[in-house]
């Protein structure tokens, strides 16, 4: 059965429970799409040759402040600006994020730079609760002046509970209150505070909304005489996790990520983690250079913790190389894994965590052959760079000698950066970044669906070229012992990443067809890490108020949750794709369970109409007579897309496959990849 159709609400206790359940059998699912036109081609199993080991690691993800990936996506709060640290950009008195009330009223005209009849609106940076602004109002004339500031454009969910608070003080004598609306009416009742005094104190509320609303308005007023001064406001979901959105942790805990990088990306050259620790509501505001957006330093290193420790991944680290100082990497490395009679670990404790988190994957900078930190390398000055890591990489050691130090490898990058590099400094890997695609900036949809279907499923071959190009470059200089390479970052990129295409069936086959390049490559590559996790160009997409399961999401749970853990010669006689006759139509991977007794094969049908009837020969094995097992990721149609709360359309679908003598046959249907579980044992030459 697909994934089912569960609404636009996608409530969470019905996804944790149909996320555990994902895939039940559907005998008919094969038959999901029909096609007259067939195809031959072969498949050669040969048990008796190992590849290497299928790494853990290899099904990692990444996740970076930018562009709702954590604000407006893994975070569940409903507020920007919430600390009133982004400016006044309107020159009325009133923090960007916010308008005044008389701008809601109509009375627009009656604020001048942010004075009006009654009030004053302005920002102070002398007097806040946190960070280094708050919103202040003064209210002169009668002694019940009446004033408020509003944010507008939230979305929020009838029956669903939220909780709201704020930190406020006063000067003078008054009350305030917060209101929930959507402009027509109010949502919920208005909830009153009272007892205001010249201390910052917190106040809190719960809504309740009685209709959905896509535009709701929430309202913080004042009625009085003298100064109030607003700070640290905050609209969340009641049922979010560590301040994380139930619904998101929901729809990741099916993955078992293995790892996942933080904080960037590009991002982690220009980010402080001091920024990032300490009570929430009290840390700064920053502005990102880099992305061109504000960062309130809600989720730092602490609550990224808190994901590990639920979902069970490894932590992976980038330390801040551009803007940063070995000292300062250090420093975190202690945050992180110094006991308690150390400065981090007191400090750690201090905010709530006395055990350390004991993370061992670090990386010293992003890309610094390249871009993101091109201000001390120039972009390939790379004794510069070496001299920089190893001070990095020894400070880091003398916190935690147990750390895994990776350096920045290429690409992006001159190809002779890699060799070069491991002769000037000890490193247990080289990051790389590795995106395929058209990168059409000036476009903000895929206008030819059937010209971005052929090219995507074409990259993971280029992907695959890549693997064998990074190997040959590094030449002698290449550990024998174990690989050398973490792919940090890797995707089909074709649009910038505020104008994503909704991602569609092809992007599945291309994951597939990148986990096959892996698996080949299993003795050069020990880590690989989707970018990203969550929107731009995530497993999943997120909504104010709902979730959606992409298919490369599908893609990874196939994978994932059936492969073994030896790779295996596999070889493949395909003809080529009708759309590109160099490309064979069939790609196939195979691994070997830990305990010997099952193979799985996958196959990945790249194929726009044509079904591939496939003899699959497994040499020294012995197929277990009977029934096996298949699971079908697949669609109706070539360029079919899941929708929020509903993954009917991209889905995988398990059925049952008859099997007796040496070998078997199967059609694979066009743009489909699938996984055979072939029970049996291997047999001597």
């Amino acid at each position: 059965m697909a994934f089912p159709n569960q609404g636009v609400k996608f409530a969470v206790s019905t996804l944790m429970t149909v996320l555990a359940m994902w895939i039940v059998a559907l005998p008919c699912a094969a038959q999901s799409v029909a096609h007259s036109k067939t195809g031959r081609a072969t498949v050669e199993i040969d048990t008796s040759k190992t590849i290497g080991d299928v790494h853990p690691l290899l099904f990692g993800q990444f996740i970076e402040h930018e562009h709702k990936t954590i604000q407006g996506g893994l975070w569940a709060e409903l507020l920007r600006d919430r600390k009133f640290e982004q400016g006044d950009a309107n020159r009325d008195g009133v923090s960007e994020g916010w308008v005044p009330g008389e701008r809601i009223a109509n009375h627009y005209f009656e604020l001048s730079n942010g004075v009006g009849i009654n009030d004053r609106y302005f920002i102070d940076h002398e007097d806040y609760y946190g960070g280094g602004a708050s919103q202040a109002i003064e209210l002169y004339g009668a002694p019940t002046s009446r004033a408020s500031i509003y944010q507008i454009n939230i979305e929020v969910q009838k029956d669903h509970r939220y909780t709201f608070y704020v930190y406020l003080k006063l000067r003078g004598t008054g009350t305030a209150w917060v209101a929930l609306d959507n402009k027509g009416g109010p949502l919920a009742p208005r909830q009153e505070f009272t007892g205001i005094s010249d201390h910052w104190q917190k106040y809190t509320a719960e809504f309740t909304p009685s209709e959905d609303a896509k535009s709701a308005r929430i309202q913080i007023g004042l009625e009085g005489h003298g100064t109030f001064w607003i700070d640290s406001a905050s609209l969340m979901p009641v049922d979010n996790f560590h301040g994380m959105r139930s619904d998101v942790i929901a729809a990741l805990r099916p993955l078992h990520l293995p790892i996942l990088r933080y904080p960037g990306g590009c991002f982690a050259d220009e980010y402080h983690w001091r920024n990032g620790i300490s009570p929430r509501d009290q840390r700064p505001t920053t502005w990102s250079s880099i992305w061109q957006e504000w960062d309130p330093n809600d989720f730092g290193t602490d609550e990224y913790m808190d994901l590990t420790r639920e979902l069970g991944f490894e932590p992976h680290l980038t330390a801040n190389y551009s803007s940063g100082t070995p000292e300062e990497a250090a420093e975190w490395v202690e945050y992180i894994s110094g006991s308690q009679n150390t400065a981090g670990g007191t400090l750690r404790a201090r905010n709530g965590h006395p055990e350390p988190y004991n993370a061992k994957w670090w990386a010293v900078g992003n890309e610094p052959a390249f871009s993101c930190a091109e201000a001390y390398t120039g972009g390939t000055k790379i004794q510069e760079y070496a001299d920089r890591f190893k001070k990095y990489s020894a400070a880091m050691r003398k916190v935690d000698p147990s750390i895994h130090v990776m350096a920045g490898g290429v690409p992006p990058g001159p190809d002779s950066w890699n060799h070069d590099l491991l002769g000037l400094v000890p490193a247990d890997l080289l990051t790389v970044t590795m995106y395929t695609g058209q990168w059409v900036k000036k476009h903000t949809q895929i206008s030819d669906p059937g010209y971005y279907y052929r090219q995507v499923v074409a990259e993971p071959r280029r992907f695959d070229q890549w693997l064998d190009e990074l190997a040959h470059n590094v030449g002698d200089r290449f550990p024998r012992n174990h690989p050398l390479f973490a792919i940090t970052e890797f995707n089909s990129y074709w649009l910038p990443e505020t104008q994503d295409p909704d991602y569609r069936l092809c992007n599945a086959l291309y994951l597939a067809g990148v986990f096959n390049a892996l698996f080949r490559h299993t003795n050069q590559v020990a880590i690989a890490e989707w970018n990203t996790l969550i929107n731009v160009q995530g497993l999943i997409s997120v909504n104010p108020t709902a979730v959606k399961l992409s298919p490369p999401y599908f893609a990874y749970l196939l994978y994932h949750d059936h492969s073994g853990t030896q790779v295996l010669n596999t070889t493949v006689s395909s003809p080529g794709a009708s759309f590109n006759h160099t490309l064979p139509a069939l790609d196939a991977v195979t691994t070997a369970s830990a305990d010997g007794s099952k193979l799985y094969l996958a196959v990945i049908n790249r194929a726009e109409d044509i079904q591939m009837e496939t003899v699959i020969r497994p040499k020294n094995w012995a197929l277990l007579t009977g029934t096996a097992k298949a699971w079908e990721l697949n669609a109706v149609d070539r360029d079919a897309a899941n929708d929020f709360g509903n993954s009917d359309k991209v889905n995988i679908h398990e059925k049952s496959v008859a099997v007796s003598g040496t070998s078997l046959s199967y059609r694979f249907p066009a743009h489909s990849v699938t996984v055979l579980e072939l029970p049996g044992h291997r047999q001597p030459k």
